[in-house]
C-alpha cells in the first residue's frame, strides 16, 4: 500500500517528516534507535529536530505503522510494520544492531497451542546474541 494512502487511513497527515522516516526504515530493512532514524532524518531534512522526529516515532508505532521493539540495554528499536503480523529479529548485544530475519518458529508452535484453545493474533521472535563485528564475546575479537 503507497505511504500516502497508509497514513490517511490510519488518520495521519502526509508529511516530509513521516515520508523521510519511512524511508530511512525501508533503505536500511532492519530497526533502529530513534537516535539513529533521527541521524538519518536529519540528511534528508536537515532543520529537522530529535522531538519532531520521536513524536513521530510514537505516533506512527501507536497507529501501526511501526513496530517498537525494546531491546535489553533500554533502547526502543522501531521498524516497519509487516502486513502478516509477526516480527522476527536478531539483535546484537554488543552493538545494538537488529537484523530482520525471514524464519519463522510459529508453525512448529501452532499445534500445541490449538490443543489448548488458543488462537494467536501476532507474535515476536527476537533472539539476542553476538554479530559478525562484534564476536562472541561481543568484543570484536
Amino acid at each position: 500500500m503507497e505511504l500516502e494512502n497508509l497514513l490517511k487511513q490510519r488518520g495521519l497527515k502526509v508529511t516530509d517528516q513521516r515520508k523521510a522516516i519511512v524511508k530511512v526504515l525501508k533503505d536500511c530493512n532492519c530497526m533502529l534507535s530513534a537516535r539513529d532514524i533521527f541521524d538519518k532524518v536529519k540528511q534528508i531534512i536537515p532543520g529537522v529536530n530529535f522531538s519532531t522526529i520521536y513524536r513521530n516515532l510514537d505516533l506512527m508505532s501507536r497507529k501501526g505503522i511501526l513496530c517498537g521493539l525494546m531491546v535489553d540495554t533500554g533502547v526502543s528499536l522501531y521498524g516497519l510494520h509487516r502486513e502478516e503480523g509477526h516480527h522476527h529479529h536478531l539483535v546484537c548485544k554488543g552493538c545494538g544492531r537488529s537484523m530482520a530475519i525471514d524464519y519463522c518458529p510459529m508453525s512448529s508452535v501452532e499445534k500445541e497451542l490449538a490443543k489448548k484453545g488458543f488462537s494467536p493474533t501476532e507474535h515476536e521472535f527476537i533472539v539476542y546474541g553476538f554479530c559478525g563485528s562484534c564476536g562472541t564475546s561481543g568484543r570484536g575479537e
